[in-house]
C-alpha cells in the first residue's frame, strides 16, 4: 500500500549502471534509441495504472527498466519473453546490457563538476577559481579581484547536471543460491557492487549514502534467507537554464479540484519557451543548464482534466507531443507560473508491473532465474518477491534536485507480495511532468501533480 508523508506525493525511481563493454561501439550506440522508447513505453504503462489511485505521481521509466532489466539478464525461458514484453524490450539479451552501458555513459558524462573552469589569459584554475600573481602595480585586471597577494576570477564553467547513479547484488544470509557467474555479470555489464552477509542496515546505509542522503531507507525489513536484493539508485540534480527569480514567487491560488483551493508558492517566469496544443491539454518544455536535459510541462484544459490526459499519454502521444515542441514554430513568448512542489513517496511495483502483463516472474512455481541460480528451475525456484522504490523530486526556483531507490527482492520460499504577446500559462491546477533527455530519448521522471503543498 503506497504511503505518503509531509506532502502528499508518489516518487518511484531506479538507477542505471555501466558496463564494461566500451559505450562508444556502433552495436551499443544502435541500440540506446531502443531502449529508451521501451522503458518509456513500459514507464507510460506504470504511470497509467498508478495514476487512478489519486495523489501525487513520480516515477522513473529509465531506472525502473534498467534495474528490471538487471533482473531479466538473470531470468530465462518463457519468465524472460515475458519480461521482455512487459518492458517492451525487443533487444536481445546482450544488446540490451550493451546499450544500458552506452546509455548510462552518456547520461553520466552530464556531470561536469570535477571540470576546471575556463580562466581569462594569463591566469591557471586552481581550486575551481583562476588565480594568478598580482602584479607589481597591485591592480587586478578585469574581471579578477584582488585577494591578499592574488588576483582571483571566477572562471566559466561549462554547464552541468548531477546525475549518480549506482547498482549493488546485495547477498543476505542465502547469497550462495546465486550463481556465481550471474554475480560477475552483473559486476561486468552492470558495474553493480556485489556485497556479501548484508543486513538491513547495510542495504539501507548504501541507499542513502547512494542519494545524498536524500532517501533514508529502502526497506523496511529483511528476511535472511532471501537470496538476494537487486539495488539501484539514482540521484538528479540540474540548475535551469534560466532560473525564476525568487523575489517574483508569491503565494496564489492552485485549483486541487473545481471545488477546493490551496495557497501555494508561485515561481513566475516571462520568456521564450517551446509550447504545444494538444487535444485536451497544452505544454511547454522548460530547458535546463544541460540543454539536452528538460521538463515538460503538460497542463490539462479542464481543472478536472488530469486523469483524462494521464490516459492518453502512451508513446505514441509522449513521441507525437516531442514532435511538436521541437517544430521551430513553438517556440513562444510565454508568462509562466509554476507552483514550487516536492513530492515523495514509497510502492511495490509489483502490481502494476502484473496488471502489464508481467506474471511468471512473480511464481516460484513458474519463474524461470536459472541465470541467476546457475540450476534449473525445477532444483532451485526463484522468483521475484518484491520490487520496492521509494523517492522524491524538489522543484525550486533555482532548479530541480530529485532522487530515487528500487530494491528488487528475490525468494526462494513463498512471500506476500504486496515576440508575440507573452501568452500566459497558468498552472493553478492538477498538471502531468516529465523531466526528458532529447539526446537519448530517455524519461527519466514522470509524474503528475495534484497538490504541490
Amino acid at each position: 500500500m503506497a504511503r505518503t508523508g509531509g506532502r502528499t506525493g508518489i516518487a518511484v525511481g531506479i538507477g542505471m549502471t555501466l558496463a564494461l563493454l566500451a559505450p562508444g561501439t556502433a552495436a551499443a550506440e544502435d541500440g540506446v534509441p531502443a531502449l529508451a522508447a521501451a522503458y518509456n513505453a513500459s514507464g507510460l504503462g506504470l504511470f497509467k495504472q498508478l495514476s487512478g489511485k489519486g495523489g501525487n505521481i513520480v516515477l522513473s521509466p529509465l531506472s525502473i527498466g534498467t534495474a528490471m532489466a538487471m533482473a531479466l539478464s538473470g531470468a530465462r525461458g518463457e519468465t524472460e519473453t515475458e519480461m521482455a514484453k512487459g518492458l517492451h524490450l525487443g533487444l536481445p539479451r546482450a544488446d540490451m546490457e550493451a546499450a544500458n552501458a552506452a546509455l548510462l555513459a552518456q547520461l553520466r558524462g552530464y556531470d561536469k563538476s570535477a571540470v576546471a573552469p575556463k580562466c581569462p589569459a594569463g591566469m591557471k584554475a586552481s581550486g575551481g577559481r583562476c588565480e594568478a600573481a598580482l602584479p607589481s602595480n597591485g591592480q587586478c585586471s578585469y574581471p579578477a579581484a584582488r585577494e591578499g597577494d592574488l588576483c582571483i576570477a571566477p572562471g566559466t564553467l561549462p554547464a552541468s547536471a548531477r546525475l549518480l547513479i549506482a547498482d549493488a547484488l546485495m547477498l543476505p544470509g542465502r547469497g550462495d543460491l546465486i550463481d556465481v557467474k550471474y554475480a560477475s555479470l552483473l559486476k561486468d555489464k552492470y558495474d553493480a557492487e556485489v556485497l556479501h552477509n548484508i543486513g538491513l542496515d547495510d542495504i539501507n546505509n548504501w541507499v542513502k549514502r547512494k542519494t545524498e542522503g536524500k532517501i533514508e531507507r529502502i526497506l523496511d525489513r529483511l528476511d535472511q534467507s532471501s537470496p538476494a536484493v537487486i539495488l539501484n539508485a539514482v540521484y538528479f540534480k540540474a540548475k535551469w537554464a534560466s532560473t525564476f527569480e525568487k523575489s517574483a514567487t508569491r503565494e496564489e491560488a492552485f485549483n486541487l479540484t473545481r471545488a477546493r483551493k490551496a495557497s501555494v508558492p508561485m515561481m513566475r517566469r516571462s520568456t521564450q519557451f517551446a509550447m504545444a496544443a494538444r487535444s485536451g491539454y497544452r505544454a511547454i518544455r522548460l530547458r535546463y543548464e544541460v540543454g539536452s536535459i528538460g521538463m515538460v510541462v503538460l497542463l490539462p484544459n479542464e481543472i478536472d482534466g488530469l486523469d483524462a490526459v494521464a490516459r492518453r499519454l502512451d508513446a505514441a502521444e509522449w513521441a507525437a507531443l516531442l514532435a511538436e515542441l521541437r517544430m521551430p514554430a513553438a517556440d513562444k513568448a510565454v508568462e509562466l507560473t509554476l507552483p514550487r512542489f516536492k513530492a515523495h513517496f514509497d510502492a511495490d511495483l509489483v502490481p502494476p508491473f502484473r496488471a502489464e502483463g508481467v506474471s511468471r516472474a512473480f511464481e516460484l512455481k513458474l519463474a524461470d532465474f536459472s541465470g541467476m541460480t546457475g540450476h534449473p528451475p525445477s532444483e532451485l525456484p526463484m522468483a521475484i518477491g518484491a520490487i520496492a522504490h521509494r523517492a522524491v523530486v524538489d522543484v525550486m526556483e533555482d532548479g530541480t534536485e530529485a532522487a530515487a531507490a528500487t530494491a528488487i527482492t528475490v525468494v526462494a520460499t513463498a512471500m506476500h507480495q504486496q515576440l508575440e504577446p507573452p501568452q500566459p500559462f497558468h498552472v493553478d491546477r492538477p498538471f502531468l511532468f516529465a523531466i526528458h533527455d532529447e539526446a537519448t530519448g530517455a524519461i527519466l521522471f514522470l509524474g503528475g501533480i495534484t497538490d504541490p503543498r
